[in-house]
């Protein structure tokens, strides 16, 4: 892989560690509502205290996009569901083809064509769920939160080793903890056989750190972290909607499970080699678990 790719790959990873590792973009930016004229809460009187249950109405989708010098790469598409206590994931490729007005195009097309308001449009329409929210994440944004993140528990697959800036990156397979630099490296590693192993192993990575650090999303921390997200990137998201729905994020983030769960990519490339065809067993999949519409 040219030296120009790597530096695409580079700039990528920016984007999912920022909203994954910190949940600041993921679950508490994607606590949005998506429906402001319904019941927002249920909270029912116990003595003097109230007790919060999440509703359907706190459910949120969002998609994140990595920008890099030379455009957009993965796109991951993520979906706060408080009521049942899950945050499902997915990451997709930016050769991915999806539809806009039934014409198709590419994810990366869609980015180019008008930004993240088209890229939830085409990525709603070929999937047939609602995308509520997007987030547009650049490199230096990523290194501001990333120092604030802690460090995450993960077994890798096997070994990672390249060199990046004529320095030698080696991460070892087996369990490993890894700070922002080794997450860094993960998403910058060239060798990946295809779309869909990147989207296994680094999916069940930005899975682990939503799962290690739920407690982000805590009332105590996620005011804060999410001041500091939603001004470094490009979003639709406003602290107005986060302030609306900060409680159903505390709710989620004193669950003792795991809540975060990687979808796996599913699908092959066109003859051309350069577009890939998302499988229907996978695009039924994603509305099993993002909520069909229509």
């Amino acid at each position: 892989m040219d030296k120009e790719r790597q530096n695409k790959w580079r700039s990528f990873l920016l984007a999912f560690t920022l909203t994954l590792v910190l949940l600041s973009a993921i679950m508490i930016a994607t606590v949005m509502a998506v429906q402001p004229s319904m019941p927002q809460t249920d909270r029912t009187r116990s003595g003097d205290e109230f007790t919060f249950r999440p509703q359907a109405a706190d459910t949120l989708t969002m998609v994140v996009i990595g920008l890099g010098a030379d455009g957009p790469g993965e796109f991951l598409l993520t979906r706060f569901n408080p009521q049942y206590g899950q945050v499902p994931l997915t990451l997709l490729p930016p050769e991915a083809i999806v539809t806009l007005e039934g014409a198709n195009m590419t994810l990366r097309e869609a980015y180019q064509k008008g930004g993240g308001n088209t890229v939830k449009a085409a990525v709603s329409e070929r999937l047939g769920v609602a995308v509520d929210k997007y987030a547009v994440l650049k490199r230096d944004a990523f290194i501001r939160i990333a120092d604030t993140a802690g460090s995450v528990v993960y077994e890798l697959p096997y070994d990672i080793i390249y060199q990046k800036d004529g320095f030698d990156i080696n991460l070892g397979a087996g369990k490993r903890r890894l700070d922002g630099q080794d997450i860094a490296n993960m998403f910058a590693y060239p060798g990946y056989e295809s779309p869909q192993e990147k989207s296994k192993v680094l999916g069940g990575l930005v899975a682990e750190i939503v799962n290690q650090n739920l407690s982000a999303a805590g009332e105590e921390i996620s005011s804060g972290l999410f001041k500091l997200a939603v001004n470094l990137i490009d979003t639709d998201i406003t602290y107005a909607d986060y302030e609306y729905r900060r409680s159903a994020a505390d709710f989620v983030a004193k669950l003792d499970t795991q809540v975060a769960g990687n979808l796996p990519l599913q699908g092959t490339f066109l003859e051309d080699g350069v577009n890939f065809e998302l499988a229907e067993k996978y695009v039924q999949l994603i509305r099993q678990y993002f909520q069909a519409v229509g």
